[in-house]
């Protein structure tokens, strides 16, 4: 994902909606606005990942399907850059219910996306 777009992110939540099923559609498009003008700002990958997690899980910028996107967003942003979360699937869900609660600041989610992160080796 070189640039991170707001046309990328609504194209994984519509196959995300595609495939899971869901309602389609985005609620705020100004949210979706202002978490790519965030993240682009970044220069650190896990921060970018921690500010999509948040953002979209906790901001709801989609009618349905919000975790969903927000940890499939990130992951991607990681792999393009050449990292994992390698957490089971269980602890991914525990802790995108605890962002979408508001019970994680961007600082925690950062920590915790750097202390599960795993180096790709392609090639």
């Amino acid at each position: 994902m070189s640039e991170f777009t707001v046309s990328k992110i609504i194209e994984i939540h519509d196959e995300i909606i595609r495939i899971y099923g869901g309602t389609r559609g985005v609620l705020s498009e100004a949210t979706l606005e202002m978490l790519v003008y965030k993240v682009n700002q970044e220069n650190d990958i896990f921060r970018k990942a921690a500010l999509i997690l948040h953002r979209i899980a906790s901001q709801h910028p989609f009618f349905d399907g919000n975790k969903r996107t927000a940890l499939v967003a990130a992951e991607k942003m990681l792999y393009d850059e050449g990292y994992c979360i390698d957490a089971e699937q269980d602890e991914k869900v525990v802790m995108m219910l605890r962002i979408a609660k508001y019970k994680c600041s961007i600082k925690s989610i950062e920590e915790w996306i750097s202390e599960r992160a795993r180096e790709l080796h392609m090639g």
